[in-house]
């Protein structure tokens, strides 16, 4: 996401349920407002317009509150809702690296009905019971060791050379229906062939005939959060793509720079959507939206 060669027109705004006075800095770093909740964003959000369902949907106890805010650096428009349902940014929401001052706060603005407020915080909590059935899904580390010890028994058995080209993890999303397996590409030297062998991984907490070992994937030794990160692609992605797309997630656990890269494609009625994300450093990247999550602090913090 580019940011804005020129501002848009403001005033801008700020929607929470913090009490807060004018001149306090509204800065990234802190856990989401919304959504799961504990993950750091690198990012602060606002709004041309009145944000009254963020004000009333924010986490926290108290009233929703509306702000007015002056960002301290540039702005860009919020890719979570830029060019989705309707070309542009026509909600006029943007985010911001830097902090946003609270310049006072607006009061007399209307927020959503009681019954309104009441059932999109429903709808929300069946959404939540559908990710978390989603995420549930995402195979431990014994299941993927197990599974990888499989196909290197595959690979071996079929040359006594099998050396790794590459491993990848695919899950398959239709509904609430996820089925995950592990795709193992080697080369034979002997043979002069490459050959890959895909191995469906157990399901959580389910016991193997195959004892698990240590992982071989340099990857996963290296990025402790790799589970948690897993977890915030597919909250990242799916929030967006709904739970009514069918998608597939490859996930490269020996990418050449030591990252772990998410791939994720979808297909659905109306659209075709795609996006690459990647792991590196304690850090969750989109390479075109930039920064979404960061695992050096909070809960997730190693």
């Amino acid at each position: 996401m580019t940011t804005l060669a020129a501002s848009p027109d403001g005033p801008f705004y700020h929607g929470t349920k913090a009490d807060l006075r004018p001149g306090a800095l509204i800065t990234p770093g802190h856990r989401s407002n919304y959504g799961h909740g504990q993950r750091t964003s690198g990012w602060v959000y606002l709004s041309a317009n009145h944000p009254t369902w963020a004000a009333a949907l924010a986490q926290g106890d108290g009233p929703g509150r509306i702000y007015a805010v002056e960002p301290t650096g540039p702005i860009e428009d919020d890719p979570d809702l830029t060019d989705k349902r309707f070309a542009g940014n026509p909600t006029r929401s943007y985010r911001a690296r830097a902090p946003l001052r609270v310049l006072h706060e607006v009061h007399g603005w209307e927020g959503p009905s009681a019954a309104a407020l009441e059932a999109m915080r429903a709808g929300l909590a069946r959404h939540r019971a559908d990710q978390n059935a989603r995420l549930a899904a995402i195979p431990e580390a014994d299941a993927l060791a197990q599974a990888q010890a499989e196909a290197e028994a595959a690979a071996r058995a079929w040359a006594a050379d099998a050396a790794a080209e590459s491993t990848v993890l695919i899950m398959h999303l239709q509904g609430l229906a996820v089925s995950t397996r592990l795709r193992r590409t080697v080369r034979s030297a002997s043979r002069g062939e490459t050959q890959t062998f895909e191995v469906p991984t157990a399901p959580p907490n389910q016991p193997s005939p195959i004892q698990p070992g240590p992982l071989p994937d340099a990857a996963l030794r290296r990025q402790p959060a790799w589970r948690e990160a897993w977890a915030a692609v597919l909250e990242c992605c799916l929030t967006e793509l709904g739970l009514s797309l069918e998608a597939q997630l490859h996930i490269t656990l020996d990418a050449p720079d030591g990252a772990m890269r998410f791939a994720l494609n979808a297909r659905g009625a109306e659209r075709a959507w795609q996006r690459s994300i990647r792991l590196k450093g304690g850090q969750l990247v989109d390479d075109v939206q930039g920064e979404l999550w960061d695992f050096r602090t909070g809960s997730f913090a190693r």
